[in-house]
Order: C-alpha cells, then structure tokens, then sequence
C-alpha cells in the first residue's frame, strides 16, 4: 500500500529541523501563583491558578490620623465608627464621608465594636479593659471598666439585649445587660479571646489564643470546643446558616511597626518565621475542611454576593474564596501592612479599615481601568540574548493585555537599564525586543474600559540564549604508581571534573603521550562520562601524561562550539621488573647472611622474599624498614642449613606488579 504524500512530507519537516541549538534555548515559565510572590502589582492581582487580572477598585473613604484601624461599626442612620490605636480614637464618618473624633480614650486602642438595633456603638479598649457606649445622640459613657486587660471582640445579642466582650490575657468572656452589670459568662483555659460571632437562639462562638480554640456555647453558659485549629491563634470568625468560618493568624514576618496581635504576641510576631495560615469550614455536621493555606495573617472575614472576602496582613491582600470552585483569588491590593477589618454596610458596599497606616477604603463592585504587575528580575547568569515571548489571555470587548520588557547588567533595574521596549500585544507571536543583557524584567500591562470586566493574563514563556561561554575542567587525576597503591595496576582510573557555564552537555576526547614523543594518541572520542580506565598494557614503558579535551559541540553548532583542556603531571608505565642483585657475605653458625640490592627504572619497590630450595617463600624487608622508593637494600640471615649445596631466589615486587629476582648458589661446609 502505497504511504501518503503528507506522511512522507511530515517525515522530511521533521527531518528538516535542526536540533544542534535546541538545547540551548532555555525558558523562562510563569505559569503559578507563587512565580509572581517578588512581583509587583498596581491596581491588578494575581489568583491562586496563576492568573493575573485588574484587581476591583478600591476608593479611599475619608483621612484619618491613625496608626491601625481596628474594628467598624454602622449605626442605623449609616453614620460609620472607626475603632482606631495608637491613639485611642474613635471616628464617626458621616454618610456624606465627612469624619470627626466622637472619643479620645485615655486607652491607646480601641480594639472592637458592635452596633445594636437601637443606633447605640459599644467600643471595647486596651489596655484598661473598659467597655464604652456611645448612645445614638453622641454621649460616650464607661458602661463596664476592668473587664481583664484587653477587650478583643464584641457581640450583640438580640434576645437578651446583652453585649458580650471577649477579653485578655485570662481568656474570659463578660455579658454586659442592658442596664450596665458585667459579669463572667465563659471562663476558658486560654489566653486571650480574638473574635467572637453570635449565632441563632443566643449561640456564641468564640476563637482564641493560645491553644487554637473554636468555642461554642450555648445561652446557658455551657461550652463545647467545637474544633482545634492547626495555629495558635484563632482571629476571625464568620458565621452562616450553612457552616462556621474561621481564620488563623499564627505570627509572620513584620513589616510596619504596629502590630496585628495581641500585646503579649507583639514582640514574637516581630520576630517570628513566616507561619502557615488557615481557613476553615466548620459545617453543620461537625466536618471541617481547610479551604485554603498560605503564609498571610488571616484577619477578618466578611461574605458578599455568595463569596467568602479574605482580610489578610502583611501585605494589605483581599482575597475572594469561591468555594464552588476552590479557587482564591486576590481582588485588591493596598499600600499598606494590614487589612485588619471588613464591614458590610446597609447599602451593600464594603468598607475596609486598615493597619500600617490606618486608612479606609470602600471595595467598588467594579474593575480598576488599568493595571500593571512588574515581574521579579530573571537572572540569566550570563550575557544573553532574547527571543520569542508567549502568553495566554482571554479579554473581554473592550479590554486588552500587552507585555513590555528591559534588560540590565546590575540585579536592581536602575538608570543604566534599557528602556521598556514597545508594547506587544500578540500573545503568540511577540519577540523581546531588549538588548544583551544578564538580567531581564517584564511588565504586562492590562486595560479595560468595562468596569465589570477584566482580562486574564496567564501562562507566560520567554526564551532565551546565554552567549556560549567555554567549558572549565576543574581537575584532572591520574593515579601514580610510584605514590598509589592500585589494585589493578595495568588499568588505571583516570577522573575529572568538568562543568559548562551555559549548562551545556559535554562530551571528551582523551589522549596520551609518553615522553619525546612528538604527537597525542587518541584513546578514547566523544567520551561522555567524567573518567576513563586506561588499559596500560598495550603502551610501550616510560613516562606519560593524559590529556582532557571537554568540548559543548553536542549543544552548540560546530562554529559555535567551545572547548577546553587539562593535561595531567606525568605518570610512569612499567611492564619490566626490578633489577635485583644479591651475594653470601658470610655465615652465622648454620644460617647464611645475605646482602642485596633492588632498583626499578619507574616505580618504587613494594615488597620481596626468598626461598632456598624451592621451600616456602619468606618476607624480607629493606634495611631501612621501609618499602618507600624506587631503589631498596636488603640485609637478612637464612633458617639453619644443612651441609651442602643450595640455591636461594630473591624476588623483588614493584608497584606497576611487576616481578624482578636473582639467585645465589650457597655451598655450607
């Protein structure tokens, strides 16, 4: 049956491409969320999958003079509160977003906040203990001082009308009435009770510190610890009809100088490693699933339009969780070091308060119009040339997704850098348009001019070629007889270490030459391990040195290739025996006392022994007592003889195996 023109026209475009460079080209991937962790972001995020979008719009709300804002509250004429520190301020921002100062506590934080029914705010402060309300005319009163050190977090109670303040460092729960009277609802084990989140028929949840708790207790006052978290620090809660959300906060590496933990963590978190944060879904049935894990402070929680919103520090993160589909995906991204709270308010916006500074933002259902996210710099470790870019992106009508690039030869961009090249916007065929360089940096620029819409950048390759540089043989070891004691002398092991800068795959040639000859003998070509065994026994006695030529051809066409060489010290190679000489100086009583000499041209002497008539051989040693150079004397006696004639062979051994002898008539009398 005859083959079909295009499988044979397949087979010669095959055949047709070169593979002498295709080693060469290497390629730098970004294709996960982690290759963009040194990246940097401006008004665009990037998801859990890799997938680099513009992040939604984040407008601030008002100025406020703040270090950290700690909690939000709305009362029911949409005026909002800011519980800040470092300062004890609390912030009433009008629905027109004009803010004033309702309190200055003699407290340097004002930690929590809940808003009741009625209009009023309850406030909770540190390091004093007090609970403040601010009732719906402005008056501010201390309804409820010294309830521990620190109030942490407050709950309403619709039922009982109660507020409830989690506090530390004893890990106690206090029920304020309506009336004022305070008193301990739940005592725990634990230091210190970060959040708290009312339930249905007066239910409360409580997370702590110290021990990674999720507390559930019932109106009476009983408690259950419905979960023990992986972290020490149980920091938000979010309770649903559906399930109870919670999020850790174990400390991580500072930014900023204020802190995201409790007094007693502050130092620690200043100084401890990044820890391991998670999210978990408590369901109904008691079940619980991680939704996701990552090295951020998880702070608060909130849901909108069926999502999970994410508050994380330490780099001011708001992440969206779709639990339908498992994916995370970062939506904003502020200048500052934490996003300590989220609050839904009544006309479904979302405003967030923040740390490091404290500022406030409201989340806008809506797309930035532009973003960019600026690469981490490739290190090439060599001078390099640039070639075909490739991504993948999906845009919308009315969007768009370009890519710039610039090289350098310091590893910080600064003004001795190319200029951003032009804006490519083909995603399968842009080229690097940057000069030769060792370092290279690209930005991917993102636009959309549908605010409910965004591009999706993702998979993005450059390929690159580093300038070929030559191989290095970093040593080179040829055994020497005269100082190594080798098994199999006729075969020795000859090793060396070669490396490529450009990784290039090496191949050797290696040669030898005795010494007055003229030329190189080839032994072995295309050698493609690091060590050679030389079989000597086909190679005339004298004095040698091996030669290594390391050369890339494999990864580099033939006028491209690079080579390099070493040449070892000379080594000898015998195939002749000792020269041994030996005489009868005389007789003591019945023995004969034999004198000798042994000397080899190449390598030193490395053992000898007799025999007299063809008996058992006897070990004999040089008068130094040393086997240690090429030339050696022996002195020695032999058993008691009896009379007659007798003969006595002397064998000499040499490091190369080869054995030298001499014998001696003995006439005893």
């Amino acid at each position: 049956m005859p083959i079909h023109r295009s499988v044979l026209a397949l087979a010669f475009l095959f055949a047709a491409i070169p593979a002498a460079d295709a080693a060469k080209v290497k390629v730098w991937h970004q294709y996960q969320q982690s290759h963009f962790d040194k990246a940097k972001f401006k008004e665009a995020v990037v998801t859990s999958e890799g997938v680099v979008r513009l992040s939604r719009q984040v407008k601030p709300l008002a100025g406020l003079e703040a270090g950290n804002v700690w909690d939000l509250a709305e009362d029911k004429a949409g005026n909002l509160y800011a519980a800040t520190g470092d300062e004890g301020k609390l912030f009433k921002i009008t629905p027109d977003g004009k803010a004033s100062v309702v309190h200055t506590s003699k407290d340097a934080h004002l930690f929590s906040l809940i808003a009741t029914p009625d209009g009023t705010i309850y406030a909770g402060t540190g390091p004093t203990g007090k609970l403040l309300r601010v009732a719906p005319d402005g008056k501010v009163t201390a309804v409820a001082d010294k309830l521990d050190s620190y109030v942490w977090s407050l709950a309403y109670d619709p039922a009982s009308q109660s507020v409830f303040a989690g506090t530390g460092p004893k890990g106690k729960i206090y029920r304020v009435t309506p009336d004022g009277k305070a008193s301990v609802f739940y005592m725990t084990k634990q230091e210190h009770i970060l959040c708290l989140a009312m339930a249905d028929k007066g239910t409360l949840y409580a997370g702590t510190d110290k021990g990674g708790l999720i507390y559930r207790i019932n109106a009476a006052g009983k408690g259950f610890v419905l979960y023990h978290a992986n972290q020490p620090e149980v920091r938000t809660l979010l309770v649903t009809p559906e399930a109870v959300y919670a999020g850790t906060s174990a400390p991580v590496a500072r930014k900023g100088s204020g802190f995201a933990g409790p007094p007693s963590k502050a130092d620690e978190a200043r100084s401890a490693p990044p820890g391991e944060n998670s999210l978990y879904r408590i369901g109904l049935d008691g079940s619980v699933r991680e939704l996701y894990r990552d090295k951020t402070m998880i702070l608060r929680l909130a849901q909108a339009r069926g999502r999970l919103l994410v508050a994380t520090g330490m780099q001011g993160q708001l992440f969206e969780i779709n639990e339908a589909t498992k994916e995370k995906t970062e939506i904003a991204r502020l200048d500052v070091g934490q996003i300590h709270c989220l609050l839904q308010r009544r006309d479904g916006s979302i405003v967030l308060g923040t740390g490091d500074p404290g500022k406030l933002y409201v989340l806008e259902d809506r797309f930035a119009a532009k973003g960019t996210v600026l690469s981490d710099v490739l290190d090439t470790k060599l001078q390099s040339k640039w070639g075909a870019m490739s991504w993948k992106c999906d845009k919308p009508a009315g969007s768009a997704v370009t890519v710039a690039v610039r090289s350098g030869n310091v590893a910080d961009p600064d003004d001795t850098w190319s200029a951003w090249s032009a804006e490519q916007a083909s995603a399968a065929e842009s080229k690097a348009q940057a000069p030769l360089g060792r370092y290279l940096q690209y930005r991917v620029t993102l636009t959309s001019d549908n605010p409910k819409a965004t591009p999706d950048f993702r998979q993005f390759a450059l390929r690159y070629q580093t300038l070929n540089q030559a191989p290095e043989i970093a040593s080179l070891d040829v055994p020497d007889l005269d100082t190594k004691d080798i098994d199999n002398a006729k075969k020795l092991k000859v090793r060396w270490t070669a490396s490529d800068p450009n990784d290039d795959e090496l191949t050797f040639n290696i040669y030898c030459k005795k010494e007055g000859w003229k030329d190189w003998v080839l032994l072995e070509e295309n050698h493609e391990k690091s060590n050679h065994d030389w079989d000597t026994t086909g190679f005339p006695s004298g004095l040698y040195q091996i030669k290594v030529v390391a050369s890339d051809r494999k990864d580099n066409a033939a006028e491209d290739a690079l080579s390099a060489e070493r040449i070892s010290p000379p080594v000898p190679v015998t195939h002749l025996p000792p020269s041994v000489t030996l005489k009868v100086v005389g007789f003591d009583g019945g023995q004969a006392i034999v004198e000798a000499s042994a000397t080899d041209a190449y390598v030193r002497l490395t053992e000898a022994s007799f025999a007299v008539d063809g008996k058992r051989w006897t070990n004999v040693f040089p008068t130094d007592g040393l086997f240690d150079s090429k030339t050696e004397s022996f002195r020695f006696k032999t058993d008691e003889l009896r009379p007659g004639t007798h003969v006595l062979v002397l064998r000499v051994r040499n490091a190369a195996g080869n054995v030298g002898s001499a014998d001696v008539v003995i006439r005893k009398e």
